[in-house]
């Protein structure tokens, strides 16, 4: 094992990308910005600034979790499908290799149903990775015996878990054990065989669909699609019925997995290992990966082998029938298990009989480098928050961000806005609803209530004095000649005048009392608890201050103005809204006709 050993030493590892990235997003009507892919995120490779979303590339660990939370069609994986019907179409005869999950990823169809369904699409012949993971399950053994006395042994070979320790653990990446993942493993023993094949693997997740394109591996895969991809081929192609008749899909022999459990993992590691023991630690998720490696860095554990995996295994892979809980599955696998005949060989045995095929890999170390906001930027981009202290932060969670100060450090740098604080937008929200209310509520020029307001109060007052046997009173009030004043002076100075008025109004009011501009020139005044007789004091106070008022305008002209006011209180003859409204309103008309600059009494 010392070649692989040797691989530890990292190397800058290039990479042929295919045309179109992995994933991409679509910033279109389709988004309704619920944030589900910022939130579960968990490398923070989502930018949402002003309404957009964009994928920054150095953050992004390809997991899918942008993808599956998605509830619209805005985010896509990139479709690798044409590269395999092209494939299918040349004189090259194209092996299709299965990650051993496929029996529950293409559930229902059985082992020889999806064999049978492959090889009428194109393909010349289906294997599955269960060889490659035994191979890299021996070379995991080995490792895993030599004798401890350094860092920790991270065992994974999980694209989306290396990606992020290369990127967010770059520290760790000497203690990643540098075995490939079994699927190439796998594709090398078929390239041994038949060097001249093409190879397409299907993989349970999207991460692989760029993996197979690195350098270090050196095309031995020619695409990998998921199994989602696989079935949309498989249904493009009706079944057909071989002339060679049902002998043809016998069942042939299938190797079985003895050394390996999960994704290559040895199962001689598992079963030695003492459960009351810290020395082997499982870590699934990513979430929970970095937990352990914060622990490990820490020195709050130290463990001798570390099993790391994105998923709750590649059976839980985004591509394996994501409609069946993980449970359903791998009893679907527990059950196609059951019905493999026994081998005839000994797996030790068999591998030993096979070419031999390299086995190690390197990693390489990506830190994402991102600038640290000082304490002074943080704290500002909280005040802008709403936050006046850091203490006053709620660190609920809702954004994403574990603590209100992270939100804002990602602020400062540009990658998200406050848009994604809940509480805040809540707040701004109702802030927002109420000055909309007020202003529904407000006549714009003047800032007395509106005919809305007017309407809605003197219905509020009329029933609550009905109710308690109050007083109430109502004063109607029209500008004597105000269209003169439009008509020749302009309408600057008409608002300038109703301006005026509406000033005197609240100036020589009661602070209960009512103030609201009825429309035009007239004005409505609700006095609440006023008697017919409080009612005419006040109703003569108001027309007093309106005849005695000036206004300057800006030539040196200055403009006077007197007011005739109809005055009504509720009583049995105008005990409705409407009836107290019409005997005040008659009792201005009267006030007008008997020569205006008056105040004028309703009957009742």
């Amino acid at each position: 094992m010392d070649g692989i050993r040797e691989g530890i030493e990292a190397r800058s590892v290039g990479a042929t990308r295919p045309a179109f990235d992995l994933i991409t997003i679509s910033n279109t009507d389709s988004c309704s910005d619920c944030n589900n892919c910022i939130r579960h995120c968990p490398s923070r490779a989502i930018r949402s600034v002003h309404g957009l979303h964009e994928i920054v590339p150095e953050r992004c660990v390809a997991c899918g979790a942008c993808v599956a939370e998605c509830r619209n069609p805005s985010f896509s994986v990139r479709n690798d499908l044409p590269i395999v019907r092209k494939l299918l179409a040349s004189p090259r005869g194209v092996v299709a290799i299965l990650a051993s999950e496929y029996v529950a990823a293409l559930y229902p169809l059985t082992h020889l149903e999806i064999e049978r369904r492959l090889e009428d699409v194109g393909f010349a012949a289906v294997e599955t990775t269960t060889l490659g993971e035994e191979l890299v399950a021996e070379a995991y053994e080995r490792v895993h015996s030599e004798q401890f006395g350094g860092p920790p042994r991270l065992r994974s070979s999980c694209p989306v878990v290396v990606s992020w320790i290369e990127r967010f653990y770059p520290q760790f990446i000497r203690s990643l054990v540098p075995v490939i993942p079994p699927y190439i493993a796998q594709a090398r023993l078929v390239r041994e065989v038949s060097p001249d094949v093409a190879i397409v693997y299907v993989s349970p997740c999207w991460a692989r669909k760029d993996e197979v394109h690195a350098e270090e591996f050196g095309g031995t895969v020619d695409v990998a699609i998921g199994f989602d991809e696989l079935a949309v081929l498989l249904a493009e192609a009706p079944l057909s019925v071989s002339p060679e008749g049902p002998a043809r899909y016998i069942r042939r022999p299938q190797p079985v997995k003895q050394l390996s459990l999960i994704d290559g993992f040895p199962r001689t590691t598992l079963v030695d290992s003492d459960p009351t023991d810290s020395g082997m630690v499982t870590a699934r998720g990513l979430a929970d990966i970095d937990r352990v490696l914060r622990a490990i860095e820490l020195g709050e554990i130290a463990p001798h082998v570390v099993d790391l995996l994105n998923c709750e295994g590649c059976v839980d892979g985004p591509t394996v029938a994501p409609g069946i809980s993980v449970f359903a599955k791998r009893n679907i696998i527990a059950a196609e298990r059951e019905r493999q005949p026994p081998p005839i060989v000994d797996n030790r045995t068999f591998l030993s009989a096979l070419p031999p095929v390299e086995l190690r890999r390197s990693f390489l170390a990506r830190p994402v480098h991102t600038r640290t906001p000082s304490a002074a930027e943080i704290d500002e981009t909280l005040a802008l928050g709403e936050f006046a202290t850091r203490a006053d932060a709620l660190d609920c969670g809702a954004c994403g961000f574990d603590t209100c100060v992270e939100l804002a450090a990602a602020i400062c740098l540009g990658d998200v806005t406050w848009d994604r604080c809940y509480p805040l937008q809540r707040k701004r929200l109702q802030r927002a609803h109420a000055e909309l209310t007020e202003v529904a509520l407000l006549d714009p020029l003047t800032g007395l209530g509106n005919r809305r307001a007017f309407d809605a109060r003197l219905a509020e007052e009329v029933s609550r004095a009905a109710r308690y046997g109050t007083a109430l009173s109502l004063l109607m009030i029209d500008l004597d000649g105000f269209k003169q004043i439009n008509d020749t002076k302009g309408h600057t100075a008409g608002d300038a005048m109703l301006v005026r008025v509406g000033e005197l109004l609240g100036e020589v009011l009661r602070g209960s009392d009512i103030a609201t501009r009825y429309g035009g020139d007239e004005f409505a005044i609700i006095l609440p608890d006023t008697s017919k007789t409080e009612a005419w004091l006040a109703a003569e106070k108001v027309r007093v201050a309106v005849g005695q008022s000036r206004v300057e305008l800006g030539d040196g002209r200055i403009l006077a103005v007197t007011c005739s006011v109809g005055l009504a209180s509720q009583g049995e003859a105008n005990a409705t809204m409407t009836a107290l409204l019409e005997a005040a309103d008659s009792a201005l008309y009267r006030a007008k006709r008997r020569g205006r600059n008056r105040v004028e009494l309703a009957a009742g």
